[in-house]
């Protein structure tokens, strides 16, 4: 049936409510509607006693008996909650069936009456009937099976009388009983499908209160809200239990109180005040609370109530989420953002913000100064003593500056062991102090971790003036003071004077051409001749750079050197010298060899070991005519890893020499670390051996010394026969100075190939007779 496939179409809980409401429903009216029954029949009775037989009343009454005490029956049957499905379903079907009886009695009562009746109890009659089927709506309403088929009966048993009999009238009367039974008919499911829409609109509020409630449970048990609700004088009313315990009060105290007693912040007060007392609903107001002694952050959301039926005065609800964690979150990445990690200074952000913003706001006649400084040699103590040794010693210094400055500097550091002091007003005119007292602080020695560190400091000052266009040229000027400093031997203070930014622009522009200069091929090898003391001949050839530019003519090594040192340029060029060295070499005699000069940077390059094999590789040449020279200051830097390097090389049969012995400050030490194949006594020692005993006594230690630990002996800057004949006594090796040849390019020489080689078109460059090997250490110039 069409109910059936109506509810067969909900869920298995909401058809089970609808069959226990059917029959529960039906049961409340049966009892009125037995009693009606009775009434309706007792007056049939005695109208009709005497037109009906006797056994058609006893069978009636007894019919009608039966009926009643089984609906009565049936009515208390449906009181009983505990029914099952298919008991429901089974009183549901009796119930159904017992109206069909009843229907059946009434309409073949009534339909028998009809012939016998006079035209006022026909009247009657049709009263009755007509009442009867209506009965139908109202007693079987949440039972449509059961109406609509009372219905039917009725109908069928009111014409079946009608038609017998006969005449116009009847045949009105039935046209008018179908229109009659049609109406009701429908309205019996109308009705049903209204009752069994209600109950589940219930239900579905029911479920959805159910689930508001144990979901507002919930979220006052275990989420970081809290509801609340205050007066329209903003007290608390029916404070939860987690609300009490987040604010650390007893429940019972907060009952009562002003919700804007927990804030701190007078402003914030009167907001929330402002908001409670015109009963302005709010979203998301966030206010700063003490509990316990300790600043909280709540948000704050609230909506006014519209039941002016609530006992308890309630004015506003809302929810309160506590939000501390996220603004602590946000406090640490701003701080993150703005401070450095190590040493808790502003960073170079903070700084380069606050700097921006002072300068954009000064007036021409405000005064503004900037002092820039690094450490001296901060690498050497991260690589000698590691680098939580240097992380210490940073934040140390930064407590020893911190010191120094006054509120309203801004002390910052910038970079690794960078850092910045900015003072405005009448701090800048105590800039030249500060910076002499940064010098002074940083100089005294630390404790650090039972080592005893002693670091310098070499700083740059520049002031402001209006002329200036923006803060970055401050930092131009502040910077090339600072590189001013350095230049002139750290540890010391400079301040930017003009011509110091045409100095750094020509620097600049320099370092740009010398980025370019190899893939313009403009750099050039010269040789210079190494020579056997005792068989006079030319043993090898020191390899010697040059740079030759279209404009600038002529780079000497000591104008360019030290830039590509501090450029990282240097590897790049390193690397193109021991490729071009030996690919020269690769033509020349087999007995002679070539030497190459390595620079610090180079011996730290991870790519040395590699590019050495692969140009010996490339040009054929036999590894033990390669010489490498390496001066103490490489040994100074990272000496334990440069030592490695070198027993590497030395591993592949190159030869390791040490250039310039005896001007730094561990020479003997260096010789037993490692063991060299030669020594190269500087030329400040050979320039007077013919003249001076003290000269002629070192030189006469070092050959000794060398001789002694099996290396070879080479005298650098030999330019006259006397000082030849003095080294011959000495017992010295090898020689190279201007009085065996100046360095020269490749074509310039005769006697560098073997016979049966020919030499390729190599121009010839004349130069004059200087020349620096490549290292971070200016050279004299050699002869």
């Amino acid at each position: 049936m069409l109910e059936d496939k109506k509810i067969g179409g909900l869920g298995q809980s909401d058809q089970d409510l609808i069959l226990r409401e059917q029959l529960t429903e039906h049961g409340k009216s049966v009892r009125v509607t037995v009693f009606a029954n009775i009434v309706n029949a007792v007056i049939l009775s005695i109208l009709f006693f005497n037109q009906a037989p006797l056994a058609m009343h006893v069978l009636w009454y007894g019919m009608f008996a039966y009926l009643s005490i089984t609906r009565l029956y049936l009515a208390k049957q449906s009181e009983i909650v505990e029914l099952s499905r298919e008991q429901m379903l089974g009183l549901k079907k009796r119930v159904t069936f017992n109206a069909a009886g009843y229907a059946h009695m009434w309409g073949a009562g009534v339909a028998c009456l009809l012939p016998v009746a006079t035209p006022n109890q026909l009247m009657l009659l049709a009263i009755i009937g007509a009442g009867k089927m209506s009965t139908a709506v109202v007693s079987f309403r949440h039972i449509p099976e059961a109406s609509r088929a009372w219905t039917i009966i009725m109908y069928i048993g009111l014409t079946a009388g009608l038609l017998y009999l006969g005449g116009i009238e009847s045949y009105a009367a039935i046209a008018l009983l179908t229109m009659f039974a049609a109406v009701l008919y429908v309205n019996c499911g109308n009705i049903f499908e209204n009752f069994a829409k209600q109950l589940t609109t219930g239900q579905e509020i029911q479920r959805s209160a159910e689930t508001v409630k144990l979901l507002l449970n919930d979220f006052e048990e275990q989420a970081s809200n809290w509801l609340f609700s205050v007066d329209s004088e903003g007290r608390l009313i029916d404070v939860c239990d987690r609300f009490a315990e987040a604010a650390q009060h007893p429940r019972e105290t907060m009952n009562g109180m002003k919700i804007v007693s927990l804030i701190e912040d007078k402003e914030q007060c009167a907001r929330l005040t402002d908001h409670i007392s015109n009963g302005r609903s709010f979203r998301d107001m966030t206010v700063s609370v003490d509990v316990g002694g300790g600043q909280q952050w709540w948000t704050i959301s609230a909506r006014a109530t519209d039941d002016t039926t609530d006992t308890d005065n309630i004015a506003m609800r809302g929810v309160i989420e506590d939000i501390t964690a996220q603004k602590n979150a946000e406090a640490k990445v701003s701080y993150m953002a703005h401070f450095d990690g190590l040493t808790d200074l502003p960073n170079r952000r903070l700084f380069t913000e606050t700097l921006n913003r002072t300068v954009h706001r000064a007036e021409p006649d405000d005064e503004i100064a900037l002092i820039f400084f690094d450490l001296d040699h901060f690498k050497a103590i991260n690589d000698t003593l590691g680098h939580p040794i240097g992380d210490k010693l940073l934040q140390m210094i930064a407590r020893r500056l911190e010191t120094l400055a006054k509120p309203g500097d801004l002390l910052a550091r910038i970079g690794g062991d960078e850092f910045a002091l900015l003072l405005t007003g009448s701090r800048a005119y105590e800039v030249a102090a500060v910076a002499d007292a940064i010098v002074e602080q940083v100089g005294e020695p630390f404790m650090v971790d039972d080592h005893n560190v002693i670091a310098g400091v070499s700083v740059g000052v520049a002031a402001w003036s209006h002329d200036m266009a923006d803060a970055n040229q401050l930092l131009k000027y502040a910077d090339l003071a600072l590189y001013s400093a350095k230049g002139d031997g750290r540890n010391r203070v400079a301040s930017f004077e003009k011509g110091m930014d045409i100095a750094a622009e020509a620097r600049r522009n320099l370092e740009l051409d010398l980025r370019a200069s190899l893939g313009r091929d403009e750099m050039r090898l010269h040789y210079q001749p190494l020579v056997d003391l005792k068989t006079q001949k030319k043993i090898g050839y020191e390899a010697l750079l040059r740079w030759v530019h279209p404009v600038r003519g002529v780079v000497m090594p000591d104008d360019f050197i030290g830039v590509a040192e501090e450029t990282g340029m240097i590897v790049q060029l390193g690397e193109w010298v021991i490729r071009k060295a030996l690919d020269d070499a690769a033509i020349w005699d087999e007995n002679l060899t070539v030497a190459i000069n390595l620079s610090p940077t180079q011996m730290r390059s991870a790519s040395l070991v590699s590019t050495i094999v692969n140009a010996l590789a490339h040009s054929g040449v036999d590894p033990n005519r390669l010489e490498l020279e390496i001066t103490e200051s490489i040994l100074m830097q990272d000496s334990e890893a440069n030592i490695r390097t070198l027993h590497t090389l030395r591993n592949l049969g190159i030869r390791i020499s040490l250039d310039d012995f005896g001007t730094g400050y561990s020479s003997l030490n260096y010789l037993r670390s490692f063991p060299f194949d030669k020594i190269k006594i500087d030329r400040c020692f050979v320039s007077e051996i013919d003249t001076r005993e003290d000269c002629r006594a070192i030189i006469r230690s070092v050959i000794s010394l060398a001789q002694n630990l099996g290396m070879t002996t080479t005298a650098e800057g030999v330019e006259r026969e006397d000082q030849v004949d003095e080294l011959r006594i000495e017992g010295c090796d090898q020689v190279q100075g201007f009085l065996y040849g100046k360095a020269e390019a490749l074509g310039e020489y005769t006697d560098l190939r073997s016979n049966n080689v020919s030499v390729p078109n190599v121009e010839t460059i004349y130069l004059p007779a200087a020349e620096v090997p490549i290292t971070t250490e200016p050279k004299r110039k050699k002869a």
